[in-house]
């Protein structure tokens, strides 16, 4: 006679539910794991950001969280949600669906939570030593951030009366509130980080007697110095150069413009003066001439359209010979057709023709300051980074470099070893490689307004996104879901693999052994 049948064990016959008694994951000879792949976003970020999983903390409503991740790659969402030109979008696998995510408007909205919702970081009784840094621009001002976080007392030093460098006085405030910037800056000051204002390095104060003073010295100086062109009457009145001309505009004057204006350069400098200065009472013409095709100019295509809608005239494939004036008044530039070839640059100095102008603004690049290093008498550990080293580039370069430089200084100092992970060398999820047919929210076809809505399109590749796909097909009841988190119970998985078959984001990984 078989044993009684009692409502317990009926409920095991019945395989509702994985037994504990039974744990039938003895059986696996391959285990499903949580893998994390490279995101065609993240291989594109010039920050190295971690931007699935803050916007899967978006998604989620978990404002906090999502700071916490960006800060260790980007302490200032706020500014680079408004100055980075993202080309994680243009990479997003979401636009070969529909629509890219729009990751820009989460980064500014997680910066903006941020800013709202400060709080003052616990600082040890005693700082570890003192740091002193050369530049508030974006490069220092990072370094600043991660030096002061790590209990580092920081100072930094800046030549202009205003701080923040080319944030400040080179990006235009249409493009940077500098309302933002200012909370930015008073959130350090908040967190103990001291600024020195009109103090040239190099000139008022030796760097040698920084080293003196200091542990150790980044230098962040920028790249200021803006190239000659060799063009006749460059020199005269009337002819600024970009950098010059901005730093007039952001810091409050007005720099003598006569219309019709000129600029000659095509990268962000020069679609910046040129949407400057079309915003200047009296000029109501403007137009930016750019040696090479429209398709090769390095300024951000939107920044360019920006500038197009605005009305700034553009003139492509046209290279300044000479800018001529009568007197002391500038009449015209003159240009010869160019077109470029794999040969490089070609000139046609017979088709040459006159751009009339009052001003010329030109915008052909810039170099690094090198005077900040003086005679340096003794060997010395020196720290530099920014524009200072890599030549002009972009506002989260910047950042990233001081946010290494750090990282150095701190394994300098320390004796330990750089704890900034290096990339992998590996090939992102490709849209292909999707599995979007296990997907079940996917009706959010378009861009939405709202922040958490907008994360929530997000495909996830390479990463979890916490769908509960793996929850719904084990067949085993194998996957527990804890804080609506999903998490394999290694007790009841047999490995079978079909999670891995279903994940939309490939995010699960089949591994040997138990």
């Amino acid at each position: 006679m078989p044993p009684e049948l009692t409502k317990e064990t009926e409920y095991y016959q019945c395989g509702t539910e994985p037994s504990t008694a039974n744990k039938t994951g003895e059986w696996r000879f391959l285990t499903p794991e949580k893998g994390r792949k490279l995101s065609p976003c993240r291989q594109s970020c010039l920050l190295e950001g971690e931007i699935p999983l803050w916007l899967e903390a978006v998604k989620k409503d978990k404002w906090k969280e999502a700071w916490q991740i960006m800060s260790l790659y980007n302490p200032f969402p706020a500014l680079t949600g408004h100055v980075c030109f993202h080309p994680c979008i243009e990479n997003c696998n979401r636009g070969q669906l529909d629509q890219e995510i729009d990751i820009q408007a989460i980064e500014r909205a997680i910066g903006e939570w941020r800013l709202a919702n400060y709080e003052r970081l616990v600082k040890l009784k005693e700082a570890k030593g003192r740091i002193a840094i050369v530049g508030s621009g974006p490069a220092g001002l990072s370094c600043a951030y991660y030096l002061n976080e790590a209990g580092y007392a920081v100072t930094v030093y800046e030549r202009s009366k205003l701080i923040g460098g080319m944030l400040a006085l080179g990006i235009p405030d249409y493009r940077l509130p500098r309302k933002v910037l200012q909370k930015e800056l008073a959130l350090l000051q908040e967190e103990g980080i001291k600024f020195v204002a009109g103090c040239t390095i190099g000139k008022d104060l030796k760097l040698t007697e920084l080293y003196d003073q200091y542990l150790q010295v980044f230098v962040a100086t920028g790249a200021w110095f803006s190239r000659k062109s060799a063009i006749p009457g460059e020199e005269s009145r009337g002819v600024w150069n970009a950098l010059d001309f901005l730093s007039m505009i952001n810091s409050g004057q007005v720099p003598a413009a006569t219309d019709p204006v000129v600029v000659i350069g095509g990268g962000n400098a020069a679609v910046d003066s040129a949407r400057s200065a079309l915003r200047m009472n009296g000029v109501n013409n403007v137009t930016l001439i750019y040696r090479r095709s429209k398709v090769e100019m390095p300024a951000d295509p939107q920044e360019v359209e920006a500038a197009e809608r605005e009305g700034v005239e553009l003139i492509f494939n046209a290279l300044p010979r000479k800018i001529e004036k009568k007197g002391e008044v500038i009449r015209a530039v003159l240009l010869d057709h160019c077109k470029t070839s794999l040969e490089g640059l070609t000139v046609d100095c017979s088709r040459a023709f006159r751009k009339n102008c009052g001003t010329v603004i030109m915008a052909i690049g810039q170099e690094a300051d090198l005077s900040v290093f003086g005679n340096m008498e003794k060997p010395t550990t020196l720290f530099a980074g920014g524009d200072l080293i890599s030549g002009p580039a972009t506002v989260p370069e910047a950042i990233r470099s001081g946010r290494l430089a750090a990282a150095g200084i701190r394994a300098k100092i320390e004796g330990l070893p750089e704890t900034e992970p290096v990339s992998a060398e590996e090939n992102p999820v490709l849209f292909s490689e999707l599995n979007l047919k296990s997907k079940i929210n996917l009706e959010l076809q378009q861009r939405q307004a709202d922040p958490s809505a907008e994360a929530g399109r997000c495909l996830g590749c390479g990463s979890c996104t916490s769908c509960g796909i793996c929850y719904i097909f084990c067949p085993d009841l194998a996957v527990d879901q804890i804080d609506g988190r999903y998490q394999l119970n290694p007790d009841y998985c047999k490995g079978c693999g079909i999670c891995v078959k279903e994940c939309p984001s490939q995010a699960l990984i089949m591994k040997g052994g138990r």
